[in-house]
């Protein structure tokens, strides 16, 4: 995304004062928020946005949409250096530090996690928009916030037999809206008027046509005999293979709330009702519970930490005198 002058104020306004006959110059700062006693720039603020403020700008085309997009990226990452005020704050008070070693030691596992090495790890780092100083610096945050959980909020996370069936299956919801399926539909065209006494006679037909089916008629006749679409009726209204994306949105959220061989209840789009039967699903590539558990646990773990550390923060807060101007 490109910076947009009218959504974000400029990085500094320059006052030319003059003064027995010598021009000077003052910058002056803009303050987006005040922790504390502490002040952050907007100067400071665009850095630490400024790799991903390329990334908008790259992916998104200029426009209002562009700047929206940029405008939520710099109060998010405002709110993350107001955190990380705070959280070096508190590791000053109880003399929490954070060795160059520490930062040396993460990164070199960091690039053995992904099988390269150091120098290619960091080169990767710089096409995204970071210099190896401010990539170090984010490491180094990232080091300090986890012995500061460490200290004051593990003790709170308690991962539980049924907190991990849960996430196992947000894990495959999740899964599934990424994998291919193929659908067949009804469609059953209404009246402009939502009081016609038609549409209501369409929508105890839908129902009508759901039980048959959920009662094992053939879903590929009954959309031949009663579909209003043209395009896939004699093809018993199959809609072909799909992926994620490739239908409107109303249609994709049925299918990816159905079973295999699962016949939706009746529901809107576009001036019909549509019943929706998903026919074929690509295998998952998640493994059984039993198989997954480690991970499963792993992901519980550190959302429960995340949620405890954002309680700890905010409990902070209410102790501290934090305007943001942004």
């Amino acid at each position: 995304m490109r910076f947009v002058r009218s959504i974000l104020p400029p990085l500094a306004a320059l006052a030319i004062m003059l003064s027995s006959g010598m021009a000077r110059s003052t910058v002056v700062e803009k303050v987006v928020a005040v922790v504390g006693d502490r002040a952050i720039l907007l100067s400071d603020l665009r850095q630490r946005a400024r790799p991903y403020l390329v990334q908008i700008q790259q992916r998104m085309p200029k426009g209002a949409q562009q700047a929206a997009a940029e405008y939520e990226l710099m109060r998010q990452m405002l709110q993350r250096m107001i955190d990380d005020q705070i959280e070096a704050d508190v590791a000053m008070r109880n003399k929490v530090t954070v060795q160059p070693e520490e930062v040396d030691a993460a990164i070199e596992r960091l690039a053995g996690s992904q099988q390269i090495t150091v120098s290619e790890l960091l080169a990767e780092v710089m096409r995204g928009g970071l210099t190896a100083q401010e990539y170090r610096d984010e490491i180094r945050r990232q080091i300090l916030e986890g012995k500061l959980v460490e200290l004051r909020v593990k003790g709170q996370v308690r991962v539980t037999e049924e907190d991990m069936r849960s996430m196992y299956d947000r894990m495959a919801r999740e899964e599934r809206k990424s994998l291919g399926y193929r659908a067949q539909w009804i469609v059953l065209k209404t009246a402009d008027d939502p009081a016609s006494p038609a549409n209501a006679q369409r929508r105890r037909l839908a129902e009508e046509l759901v039980r048959r089916a959920q009662t094992g008629e053939d879903f590929a006749a009954l959309a031949k005999r009663y579909s209003d679409d043209i395009a896939t009726r004699n093809a018993g209204g199959d809609l072909g293979p799909q992926k994620a994306g490739d239908l409107d949105d109303p249609i994709e959220q049925v299918a990816y709330s159905l079973e295999v061989g699962q016949v939706s209840a009746p529901f809107r789009y576009q001036g019909a009702i549509v019943i929706l039967r998903v026919t074929q699903r690509d295998p998952s590539k998640l493994g059984p519970f039993e198989q997954m558990r480690d991970l499963v646990a792993q992901r519980v773990y550190a959302e429960q930490l995340d949620r405890a550390r954002r309680r700890w923060l905010d409990n902070l807060k209410r102790g501290i005198h934090i305007d943001v101007r942004l």
